[in-house]
């Protein structure tokens, strides 16, 4: 009797072992390696536009980041008044101010106008009044001011950030 169960039924048990553990296999690892929990993670999408309250800004690294403190945002950043008008907008190259940054009044009109290269302020630098005057025109060179082309300093300018 004992020599009929060994040739029925070990084979039957050896194919059942092999389907277990192959089907352990395939359900508790995913293709990387990692173990599978059945759920999904969404991974945060770096966009190249986002509000700039979204970004947090790095002393030591000297440099803007969103997801990753050691990873600088690259992209367009903008902020918006209660009535959704732009406040300010910047745009950024691996963290770091490259290229125009504008600062709004409440009325839509340009109050600053400024150019960085790698975080460094370069070319012009023109500040207007709330009626659209220029109240200060100058030019910088690797973040050092080389020419005050216009200064009144008399003329009003309002904060461009203050409530009416």
């Amino acid at each position: 009797m004992l020599s009929q169960f060994n040739f029925v039924y070990l084979p039957l048990m050896r194919t059942y072992f092999v389907i277990a553990f192959l089907s352990f296999a395939l359900i508790s690892c995913s293709a990387d390696g990692s173990k599978s929990t059945g759920e999904t993670t969404a991974e945060p999408v770096d966009s190249f536009y986002c509000n700039c309250t979204e970004l947090t800004f790095d002393q030591p690294y000297n440099h803007f980041w969103r997801f990753e403190k050691r990873v600088g945002f690259t992209g367009k950043c903008e902020e918006f008044y209660p009535d959704g008008t732009v406040k300010i907008s910047k745009n950024l190259v691996e963290g770091k101010l490259h290229g125009k940054v504008i600062t709004y009044y409440d009325n839509g009109q340009v109050h600053d106008e400024k150019e960085f290269d790698m975080n460094l302020q370069t070319g012009e630098q023109i500040t207007y009044t709330k009626k659209g005057e220029v109240k200060f025109h100058a030019l910088y060179k690797r973040g050092t001011q080389t020419q005050v082309l216009i200064n009144k300093p008399d003329m009003v300018e309002e904060d461009p950030w203050s409530a009416n």
